[in-house]
């Protein structure tokens, strides 16, 4: 029987995180500023509702940006198999534990998604930006812990219904 892999980091930087939701929105935003433009200069029947429409977009566009920039510091442990991931916040610590799987891996940066135990709809699940970058000591250890498989649960024998490998 193999030993269970145990990895605690401090995940404080997410300049990797941040940078790359600012060119997403950035790209997004000209996008939509160049098609109302071209919209208002004859090229449709309803300029104004053209205007307004892209309005709506940049204004949902720096919204979702805002939100996916905003991520707070804290732990990420692996312990007997059972990832959490705890935040300090102005009321005490905020903790989330369940199942953590690579949703993105570039080498350097790890984007993680935890599907939160007990919970449903779109709060299930926690994105999570890893990068290289200030993790220097922990990067290898962090990464086994990933991509090791989840503990496999002791088989049931039919005879006397006791957990056997």
């Amino acid at each position: 029987m193999r030993d269970l892999p145990s990895c605690v980091v401090t995940l404080r930087r997410f300049g990797v995180w941040c940078g790359a939701v600012a060119v997403v929105t950035t790209a997004a935003v000209a996008t939509s500023a160049a098609w109302a433009w071209a919209m208002w200069h004859g090229r449709s029947d309803h300029p104004a509702a053209m205007l307004a429409v892209a309005g709506v977009l940049i204004v949902a566009t720096a919204w979702i940006a805002y939100s996916l920039a905003r991520v707070e510091p804290g732990v990420l442990a692996l312990h007997d198999g059972c990832w959490t991931y705890t935040t300090r916040r102005v009321s005490g610590e905020a903790s989330d534990s369940g199942p953590l799987a690579v949703a993105l891996d570039l080498g350097s940066f790890l984007l993680l998604t935890m599907t939160r135990a007990g919970a449903r709809g779109p709060q299930a699940r926690r994105w999570i930006p890893v990068q290289r970058h200030g993790l220097d000591g922990d990067w290898h250890a962090l990464r086994c812990a990933v991509y090791s498989p989840p503990p496999a649960a002791p088989r049931v024998s039919a005879s006397d219904g006791s957990g056997t490998e």
